[in-house]
């Protein structure tokens, strides 16, 4: 993660998803680890897309995103937009979501910048963010390009490992980790993969959804559910691939289904 691309589209469907599973009853303790990455050199126009927020876009193609959730629509725009309708790059922080309500309340955010050099700790910095998050029941875990892969090019900052989403998991929490869909193979090859990798991954007991965006640039987020939240976790995820973010073609049914979620029902195990 980045401090630039706090806001963008992609933002607004991770803190959705986020709020949806976390809020309501029973509500799901929230702990953040935003993988931070100083990459300030990067001239890259990643993060570009805030035209959803922007007050000289179309108030249709705004209500497109707010009918989804209109607290956290507002709450976006209050925080990053200023008086003449534009998004204010400097307002664009990690810091601004963090002390302004976004996410449920509670939640525990693990804001440690994640520097990958000779002379420093990865496992160090692990330690202390499984420390932070130690008493949240779910984990966002936020890098900026998503789960490595078997290319050593992947082990670096911007991805996370597999053994530290399993540090999570392994002592019961669900895990929610975002992966950025690159051109290597198509996407839905890239989903199929790493799905059956988090079956193969994770603890027993562990179910794994998966969810596709589809504004800007297409982003995968992956749902390992521990057994005490899986028939919640599934439960309202159904509710966002059947309701009004599907409806609005933010989150697509037709690739994130798993078999496993019914429209508007409960499972019974």
């Amino acid at each position: 993660m980045q401090n630039r691309y706090i806001g963008d589209v992609g933002d607004f469907g991770k803190f959705g998803l986020l709020r949806k599973l976390c809020d309501g009853t029973p509500s799901l303790n929230l702990g953040v680890v935003w993988y931070l990455t100083d990459c300030g050199n990067e001239t890259k126009a990643d993060g570009k897309h805030v035209g959803y927020l922007d007050g000289v876009c179309h108030s249709a193609s705004q209500e497109r995103f707010r009918s989804c959730d209109t607290k956290l629509y507002d709450a976006l725009r209050q925080l990053l937009v200023d008086a003449d309708g534009k998004v204010v790059a400097e307002r664009r922080l990690i810091a601004t979501i963090e002390g302004a309500g976004v996410l449920p309340d509670g939640t525990v955010f693990f804001s440690e910048t994640l520097i990958h050099k000779e002379g420093t700790s990865r496992s160090e910095w692990l330690r202390r963010a499984l420390e932070t998050a130690a008493k949240a029941e779910v984990i966002f875990i936020d890098p900026d390009n998503g789960i490595q892969s078997q290319s050593s090019r992947t082990t670096g900052p911007k991805h996370a490992l597999w053994s530290e989403i399993r540090a999570f998991a392994s002592r019961g929490q669900t895990v929610v980790v975002y992966h950025h869909l690159n051109r290597s193979v198509p996407h839905e090859e890239q989903i199929k993969l790493l799905n059956r990798q988090f079956q193969e991954r994770m603890p027993n007991g562990f179910e794994t959804f998966y969810m596709l965006f589809r504004r800007g640039t297409r982003r995968a987020f992956f749902v390992a559910a521990a057994p005490p939240h899986r028939d919640v976790v599934a439960s309202r995820l159904s509710e966002m691939l059947f309701g009004e973010w599907a409806k609005r073609r933010h989150f697509l049914p037709e690739i994130s289904y798993t078999g496993t979620l019914q429209s508007g029902e409960s499972r019974n195990r």
